[in-house]
């Protein structure tokens, strides 16, 4: 019984020990966890959160797009993007080209994604990418005169910066 004893207490010591015991070791300040002093600038940057009567104006038109009312949140969107802080002025774009799609109104939603594309700021280039492609659907639904080759260019844009990935069904009569 007192062997038991013994060898449990060993076991739990050394367990208790293991845990706490450092995986790695080094003695090259490199290797430590601490942020270099480059990296620790560029995270003081704080973005200043949106307007309170911007935000009841995107949430208002996010919430009759959803309810499928595109007329209401049109003018919603409309409202909102001339107050919209610049980081936002693409998504407040983005969604007024949507509900321009939905009310079959495609050159109006080029119009928007196009703006989107050449006068905002993206947080990343999958953003872009969404826009292009919603651009390149938007031509693809046109179907005017050159719309195809825009459509094209659009979707492989879109493909470029990761926001389309998989089956190549968008864009299956392009070259």
């Amino acid at each position: 019984m007192k062997r038991i004893l013994l060898v449990l207490l060993l076991f739990s010591v050394g367990l208790g020990y293991a845990q706490n015991y450092p995986k790695y070791t080094t003695k090259r300040v490199k290797d430590t966890v601490f942020k270099q002093p480059e990296k620790i600038a560029e995270t003081k940057e704080i973005k200043k959160e949106p307007p309170a009567d911007f935000m009841a104006l995107f949430e208002k038109g996010r919430g009759f797009s959803n309810n499928n009312e595109p007329e209401e949140a049109l003018k919603a969107f409309t409202e909102a993007l001339a107050i919209a802080p610049p980081d936002w002025k693409y998504l407040v774009l983005h969604l007024r080209g949507l509900c321009y799609w939905k009310l079959k109104q495609y050159d109006d939603a080029i119009k928007d994604y196009t703006n989107a594309l050449e006068n905002t700021n993206f947080p990343h280039d999958n953003a872009k990418g969404v826009i292009h492609l919603s651009r390149g659907i938007s031509y693809g639904s046109r179907g005017g005169e050159g719309d195809k080759e825009r459509k094209c260019d659009d979707i492989k844009k879109a493909r470029d910066y990761g926001a389309l990935e998989g089956d190549k069904a968008l864009d299956w009569d392009c070259n």
